[in-house]
């Protein structure tokens, strides 16, 4: 602990941090009633570490907009229909999520995508 005091830097460099990791999904409104997602699908659910799937939404209401998240691995693109693709480090069950909003709040729904190791058969 004396350590952190006597570098103050590193104090900041860890708000910094806290901050910049924030959530973004507490400013899109309260859980609303007037959006409805009908289904969210991917291409394959089972892939191998460096493959890529497509994850795709359908959702009911008035001037969507999406916001799609991974606890491991990366999302490329946006809107309604993205490509999900992890590494060997994400080997796994990984949770895709997607927010649909507009003015009137969110709903969303996650899809889980298991990651083979790269050599495993298929």
């Amino acid at each position: 602990m004396r350590n952190l005091i006597k570098y103050p830097i590193v104090l900041i460099f860890i708000g910094i941090l806290v901050f910049a990791c924030k959530e973004k999904s507490e400013d899109i409104g309260p859980v609303s009633d007037e959006i409805r997602i009908i289904s969210l699908e991917a291409s394959f659910r089972n892939i191998r570490a460096w493959d890529t799937t497509s994850i795709t939404v359908v959702a009911e209401g008035e001037n969507l907009q999406y916001y799609w998240e991974a606890n491991h691995g990366d999302i490329k693109g946006s809107g309604t229909s993205v490509k999900y693709a992890a590494g060997n480090c994400c080997i796994g069950m990984n949770i895709i999520t997607c927010r649909v909003f507009n003015d009137s709040g969110h709903v969303e729904d996650t899809i889980q995508i298991r990651v083979r190791h790269y050599f495993e058969g298929k």
